[in-house]
């Protein structure tokens, strides 16, 4: 009934915004959206492309002091009754807020495709994911700084200020801390009372989830931090993107443009950028056209182009500028502006699978003497889990380790690499090798909900994709290939992530309900277990990265530390789609720091 509702209200709302076709903007949660690009001023400070994650924050950050204008571009359109209260709201299940994107077939997914779901709103994929609120470990982040080169800021010390300037931390109520052992650093995270990007936990706890805990926190060598966000690995409980009053999803549009109502910030939706416009090859604005429509429109950008577009979309807008592969480029009868072979290549996503199990006594774990006043409808999202180094999980980590060490690079990536894509391959495997014999990297995400089996997600990923235009037709939707499983070394991962949970289930805290494995099954090992994981893999939860990646030019990189594009003036990409190498957790909450990191580098070369 709710979901009826909610679909008749944003039917009415687009009826009116696309009948009327007032010349005046029209106010939209008290920020000014356009529709129309007659609407729009000639020129902007900074012309920012997507209003998703990145973008929002970017554009409410650089036009706070009122001192320049910015436009924001988004392919989508606002909708304004997503943010449901606790856990009713709209997520990536919902096609009618997401992109209709497929993969091509998987060879070592038996040909299988898959979805490729991104949000389609003003917000992004904050408006549609999981609203799990981690960071990964302090390795995983001075590996983004190892793969950057000398003297890079992207290391742990380097971004965690902007982690804690990117939300306003809620702590749990006393009731959770005390029932559940809910514990937190507060010095890690940022509490600024301006800030309505809002880290939190519900009020409610569901008993059944303390055998897991206490299950796990027994398994060997499991380490138990006092808060997920101090960068390490372990047991422990995580907050969700939602206020502590409502409960209501907290992302991008509410953080970063409800209420906002300044005459220097502009967005205009429903138009699609086709392409970067340069004088040489300075950035001086973008073409772009009304959704649907041949129609072309120009704006001038004085200060900066930054695509903020997400890893699928900003590829796409940089090669169809004549910036990526030459050989691609010219393909598809597009002028070279810059041959930058990175641009498209080095795409990661975190894989998973489902572990089924039914309980074989019993219904399971009854706790009835936790008092709690809390409503189990705040509960968003996974709030506990287990992030697990590789060593933690097998005695086998270092024949894996040594097995990936010895490869050839060249020999699991695509045909006709690039040398230079190569050569960041090789440094990149040489961080991975590293990672895999560090117990304070995230190979392993169990999220435990009370309830036996579940997924199991490798968080880091050896086989790179990519995401590039079709030659054919530039501005169709991009061509995403995952190569999926291409490297056998995520074969083996994979196959250590189904043997732990296994190895948990069968902890003595569960033996009174004798837990039984229903799919694969605990007889399926070996090359059975090696076809079924073909069968039933997911190469994404979706969390897109690297497309454009932070890293040197001469490694496949696409842009430098300060975030511009090779080769390029007054260009640079802010989103998912800089980062060098997965964190081993969910990505909203790195984005947002890139984009807090962003704005410092943007505003230093303002002076």
């Amino acid at each position: 009934m709710l979901y009826t509702v909610l679909t008749a209200t944003l039917s009415a709302f687009l009826s009116v915004a696309w009948t009327a076709l007032a010349e005046e903007a029209t106010r939209f949660g008290h920020a000014k959206i356009l529709q129309r690009g007659s609407q729009i001023d000639e020129a902007y400070d900074y012309v920012i492309v997507g209003a998703g994650t990145a973008g929002l924050t970017l554009a409410d950050r650089l036009s706070a002091d009122g001192k320049y204008a910015v436009l924001v571009i988004e392919y989508c359109y606002p909708i304004s009754d997503e943010t449901i209260a606790r856990s009713d709201g709209r997520n990536f299940l919902d096609p009618g807020i997401s992109y209709n994107i497929s993969s091509i077939p998987q060879v070592n997914m038996n040909n299988r495709k898959q979805a490729v779901i991104i949000g389609c709103c003003v917000g992004g994929s904050s408006a549609i994911n999981g609203m799990v609120f981690v960071r990964g470990t302090k390795p995983e982040y001075d590996g983004w700084a190892e793969l950057g080169g000398p003297g890079s800021t992207w290391n742990w010390e380097g971004v965690l200020p902007y982690f804690k300037k990117a939300s306003h931390f809620n702590p749990p109520t006393e009731e959770m801390a005390r029932n559940f052992n809910v514990t937190w650093n507060p010095d890690v995270w940022g509490q600024d009372p301006a800030n309505k990007l809002y880290a939190s936990y519900p009020n409610y706890g569901i008993p059944s989830i303390i055998p897991f805990y206490k299950a796990m926190a027994k398994m060997r060598n499991m380490p138990i931090p006092e808060d997920g966000a101090s960068g390490k690995s372990g047991l422990f409980w995580n907050p969700t993107s939602m206020d502590n009053k409502n409960y209501w999803r907290s992302y991008s549009r509410t953080a970063h443009f409800d209420g906002i109502a300044r005459k220097n910030y502009h967005i205009i939706t429903m138009h699609k950028v086709k392409r970067i416009l340069f004088n040489g090859t300075t950035a001086t604005g973008v073409q772009f056209s009304p959704r649907d429509t041949d129609q072309i429109l120009t704006v001038i950008a004085k200060r900066e182009v930054i695509i903020s577009a997400g890893t699928v979309h900003t590829p796409q807008i940089l090669q169809n500028s004549g910036i990526g592969p030459k050989d691609l480029l010219q393909q598809a009868k597009i002028p070279v502006l810059i041959d930058l072979p990175g641009v498209g290549q080095n795409f990661q996503d975190h894989a998973f699978l489902s572990v089924n199990y039914q309980w074989g006594v019993g219904t399971g774990p009854v706790l009835s003497n936790i008092t709690q006043s809390g409503n189990a409808s705040t509960i968003a999202g996974p709030n506990l889990g287990a992030w697990i180094g590789l060593p933690t999980m097998t005695d086998d980590f270092e024949k894996i380790a040594s097995r990936y060490e010895s490869q050839d690079a060249a020999q699991y990536l695509p045909k006709n690499t690039h040398l230079t894509v190569l050569a960041g391959y090789r440094a990149f495997k040489k961080l991975h090798a590293k990672l895999l014999r560090s117990t304070d990297s995230n190979w392993l995400w169990l999220p435990l909900f009370g309830t036996p089996g579940g997924i199991v997600m490798s968080m880091h990923v050896v086989s790179h994709g990519t995401i590039n235009i079709d030659p054919e037709n530039p501005d169709a939707e991009p061509i995403v290939d995952y190569r999926a499983l291409s490297n056998p070394i995520d074969m083996d991962i994979m196959v250590e992530n189904i043997r732990y949970m296994r190895k948990f289930l069968k902890s003595e805290e569960f033996a009174p309900w004798k837990p039984t494995e229903t799919a694969p099954g605990i007889e399926i090992e070996g090359e059975e277990l090696r076809e079924w994981i073909r069968k039933v893999l997911i190469p994404t939860n979706f969390h897109p990265i690297a497309t454009a990646a932070k890293m040197p030019k001469e490694m496949g990189g696409v842009v430098d530390e300060q975030l511009r594009v090779h080769g390029t003036k007054r260009l640079r990409v802010v989103d998912g789609s800089i980062m060098p190498l997965l964190p081993g957790a969910n990505t909203q909450q790195s984005v947002y720091m890139i984009a807090e990191k962003a704005v410092d580098l943007i505003k230093a070369e303002q002076r």
